[in-house]
C-alpha cells in the first residue's frame, strides 16, 4: 500500500517533467497523509493542468477514507471501474514511506529520478470536493522486504497515454514497477505523526545503540 510520500518540488521542477503549461501555488510537503490535500496532474481538453485536491474516498460502509485501490482488480470492482475509464490522472510525489513487518519506517525513492508520478483516480464527492487515490501494486524483489505493496509509478513516455481516452493503452501500462530503480532506507518514527512535516523525516536515520551494561559479569 501507500500511506505517507512527500512532494518538496517546486512548480519550475514540475513544469520539466510534466508541462510548462501548468501553474499554481502549492507548499513543500515532506509528510503527506490520507485526508490532506495533494498536487493531482490531469488532462482536460487535451491540456495538462495541476489541481489540490484530497487523498482519499469517503465511502459510507468504512470508518477511515480509502486512499489506494489494487491493479490487480481495479477493472473488476464497481467503484472502480468507471474512474478507471474515465477519471485516471498523476500524482506527483519525490518519494513515499511504508512501515516494514517490525513497525520501523522507511523512505523509499527512485535512484535517478527525483520525481516520479503515482497512478491514481481521481472523483466528485458528496460535498462537491474533488478527492484522489493511489493505485498500487506487488512489491517486486528487494522491496517486498519492506512491504508487499508499492503504488504503481507511470513513466515520462506513458504520462498522455495514462491521462488520455485510450482505455487499451491505460491498461497496458498497468505494470508493477521494476524495484531495481528504487532505493529505500531507514528513517526516524517521527514521521508517524503528521505534524511532523519537514525535511527531516526524509533523512537517513540510524538507531541508536543499546548502551552495554558495564556491571555485567
Amino acid at each position: 500500500m501507500c500511506g505517507r510520500f512527500s512532494l518538496s518540488s517546486n512548480l519550475e521542477e514540475l513544469k520539466n517533467k510534466f508541462s510548462n503549461e501548468i501553474s499554481g501555488n502549492f507548499p513543500a510537503k515532506y509528510n503527506i497523509s490520507p485526508g490532506q490535500n495533494s498536487v493531482v496532474i490531469s488532462l482536460k481538453k487535451n491540456d495538462i493542468f495541476l489541481n489540490q485536491i484530497q487523498w482519499g474516498f469517503k465511502v459510507p460502509k468504512l470508518s477511515k477514507l480509502m486512499i489506494n485501490a489494487r491493479s490487480e482488480t481495479i477493472n473488476e470492482k464497481p467503484l472502480f471501474k468507471n474512474l478507471f475509464q474515465q477519471n485516471r490522472c498523476l500524482i506527483p510525489a519525490n518519494s513515499w514511506f511504508e512501515w516494514n513487518n517490525e513497525n520501523k519506517p522507511y523512505l523509499i525513492k527512485h535512484k535517478e529520478n527525483d520525481i516520479i508520478a503515482f497512478a491514481g483516480l481521481q472523483r466528485l464527492e458528496e460535498n462537491k470536493e474533488r478527492s484522489f487515490i493511489i493505485i498500487t501494486a506487488e512489491a517486486g524483489r528487494n522491496l517486498k522486504t519492506i512491504h508487499k505493496r508499492t503504488p504503481l509509478v507511470i513513466n515520462k513516455e506513458n504520462f498522455l497515454f495514462w491521462l488520455g481516452n485510450d482505455y487499451e493503452k491505460a491498461c497496458n501500462i498497468l505494470k508493477p514497477i521494476n524495484s531495481n530503480d528504487y532505493i529505500f532506507y531507514p528513517v526516524s518514527p517521527k514521521v508517524g505523526k503528521i505534524s511532523n512535516d519537514d525535511i527531516s523525516v526524509t533523512e537517513k536515520y540510524f538507531e541508536k545503540e543499546s548502551q552495554l551494561n558495564l556491571f555485567s559479569n
